[in-house]
């Protein structure tokens, strides 16, 4: 086993350990929570991407570099959302800022696998949420190469998504003087936003790569189980035919 694979593989275990199970009716156990979940999401997704690279026959590469592709578009998704939206809301109480600055300690790594992924698309190839590869010379997909971007960026991103749910914890948010009332907004707004990513997309792919075992996402179960595979699955599911199967 290389060193990512057990270094992501324990990284998803330790999150596990906070998002297993139902959604908390506590709101202050709640926001950890949803952040691990997110972020077992995020490795798990990871991990899948790693693992299944070296055996994907050359005919479907430009599909597993697009559903390679929506791995970094949540991602910018989500460390934009909590940049600009989500801990904005904590900060007349609680500082922040040394979250956010995290997420400096990956950011070039991330860009070098972006702007990789997408040189191995064809010009005017969608990919992410809305976007589009501009025109270049398509290279020809390397999944060695793949692997070491990801080793760059796998040990500052488990660390960082670890981290960050530490601070989140019911006792320190009790500690920060947040009110019930405030930690329901936050939750009510988080919700809102959330609501308003495209479906074909993020809601499938988080859906789908969430790992066994938690809630995670805190949609409804009817959502998941059959809205999901059986309506918003077929658009993109040239993307999905390399997720896990359920």
């Amino acid at each position: 086993m290389s060193s990512t694979v057990a270094e992501l593989k324990a990284a998803l275990g330790t999150l596990m350990e906070t998002c297993k199970g139902s959604w908390p009716a506590d709101p202050y156990v709640a926001q950890a929570w949803e952040m691990a979940g997110a972020h077992a999401f995020i490795i798990n997704a990871l991990l899948d991407i790693y693992e299944k690279s070296p055996s994907i026959p050359e005919k479907k590469y430009d599909n597993f570099v697009g559903y390679a592709l929506q791995w970094v578009a949540v991602l910018h998704h989500h460390h934009s959302w909590e940049e600009e939206h989500y801990y904005p809301m904590f900060t007349h109480k609680y500082d922040t800022s040394f979250i956010v600055a995290e997420h400096e300690g990956f950011s070039a790594a991330l860009t070098e696998m972006e702007e990789y992924l997408i040189s191995c698309l064809p010009s005017g190839a969608p990919h992410g949420y809305g976007k589009v590869a501009p025109l270049h010379e398509q290279q020809a997909f390397n999944a060695s190469h793949l692997l070491s971007l990801i080793d760059k960026i796998c040990e500052p991103l488990s660390s960082h998504l670890l981290q960050e749910v530490t601070y989140l914890h019911s006792d320190r948010l009790h500690e920060a003087g947040f009110t019930k009332a405030e930690i329901r907004h936050i939750a009510a707004e988080t919700n809102k936003y959330m609501m308003n990513m495209p479906t074909t997309t993020f809601l499938v792919y988080v859906t789908l790569l969430s790992p066994k075992g938690s809630d995670f996402p805190p949609a409804p179960s009817f959502v998941k189980k059959y809205v999901v595979p059986y309506v918003l699955y077929w658009p993109n599911r040239r993307l999905w035919q390399f997720a896990p199967k359920a």
